[in-house]
């Protein structure tokens, strides 16, 4: 049987696949009906309407407690370049870059012997 960490890098790796793949398909399809991406499109589009405007704010404030979160638990960590998973939130999905960073922060943790 797969220790607890083990399986929690691979929950977490599952997460990121479906966050990339869930996110980008959508992100695919709204560029080819629009021709491409326009940033300010984009943002008009994600307050169309009240659940719209719902879910971009709750997105939003995962967001932000999301950066605050993992630039402290980085560096208590001493996990390297922990700019890239800021970077993965604001060019490929919030729901990928958070599970990308909770499974690098599992290798660590278990690299270092914190269960």
């Amino acid at each position: 049987m797969l220790n607890s960490s083990k399986s929690r890098q691979i929950i977490y790796a599952l997460f990121a696949l479906a966050g990339v793949t869930l996110t980008s398909y959508f992100n695919i399809q709204y560029m080819l009906e629009q021709g491409g991406f326009s940033l300010s499109h984009f943002i008009h589009q994600a307050y169309i309407n009240n659940a719209s405007s719902s879910l971009t704010n709750d997105v939003l404030v995962i967001w932000g407690a999301f950066i605050v979160w993992s630039f402290i638990e980085a560096r208590r960590l001493s996990m390297a370049r922990w700019w890239v998973y800021i970077l993965l939130t604001a060019t490929v999905a919030v729901a990928f870059a958070v599970p990308v960073f909770l499974l690098m922060r599992e290798r660590r943790l278990a690299e270092i012997n914190i269960d």
